[in-house]
């Protein structure tokens, strides 16, 4: 399967990373990674078999309360300990069980095999997918803080959630966050090209995103290549 992806939007390739997570645990072998022609493309494997899983999961908290499951995936990566820490973009009256439970909500209706083009409204948001975003950052305060709901792509915002529980991202400290898109490959060789932390022989592209606020929340922006 494959889909056309815009590199330079946080949200769409965090959420390749989660499909590239959901692969790995189908079979540890599959390869996925990103074809550069007139337009970007991501390549994956089937997804059909985690379309039912997601559509009907519900959220948990796990037994010792560190951290969430959505369908048997276990997500805590923005605790102190986790691997994207920097990334928790929620504050105010929202956390990160009520983030997600608006996002699982937002998705009923459709199905995992529109994750790129399904919108819905939704209250809680992790502010990754940059269309979702603009008019929160517009109207200048945090509308997670108000019994409000604004469109967003809920699939593109809760597979960002499981790609980061195994793919790190570089945080700049004070300026931001850095990405590549990888070739075609495993998921060690992509989580390593994509975190930038070791041999880039799988490494494309590498891209630079800087935050913004609204209100208390916090935002990615459009991200430039790195040169």
């Amino acid at each position: 399967m494959e889909w056309p992806i815009d590199p330079q939007n946080p949200g769409e390739i965090f959420a390749c990373a989660g499909i590239a997570r959901l692969m790995w645990i189908t079979n540890p072998e599959c390869k996925t990674g990103f074809v550069v022609e007139d337009q970007v493309r991501f390549v994956a494997p089937d997804i059909s078999a985690w379309i039912d899983k997601l559509d009907d999961a519900c959220l948990k908290e796990t037994d010792d309360g560190d951290g969430l499951l959505i369908a048997d995936i276990n997500l805590d990566w923005w605790r102190e300990w986790g691997l994207n820490s920097g990334l928790k973009t929620w504050a105010g009256q929202q956390n990160e069980f009520t983030v997600h439970q608006s996002l699982l909500t937002a998705t009923k209706g459709s199905n995992l095999s529109n994750w790129l083009t399904y919108t819905s409204p939704a209250k809680g948001r992790f502010n990754f997918d940059i269309p979702g975003t603009w008019n929160a950052l517009n109207l200048g305060w945090s509308v997670n803080e108000h019994s409000v709901k604004m469109s967003c792509r809920p699939w593109v915002e809760l597979l960002s959630s499981i790609g980061l529980q195994a793919f790190p991202v570089e945080e700049v400290k004070g300026q931001g966050f850095k990405y590549s898109i990888w070739r075609q490959t495993s998921l060690s060789g992509a989580v390593t090209a994509f975190s930038g932390y070791g041999p880039t022989v799988y490494s494309i592209r590498r891209y630079h995103t800087k935050t913004a606020k609204a209100g208390s929340n916090t935002m990615l922006s459009v991200a430039t290549l790195d040169t």
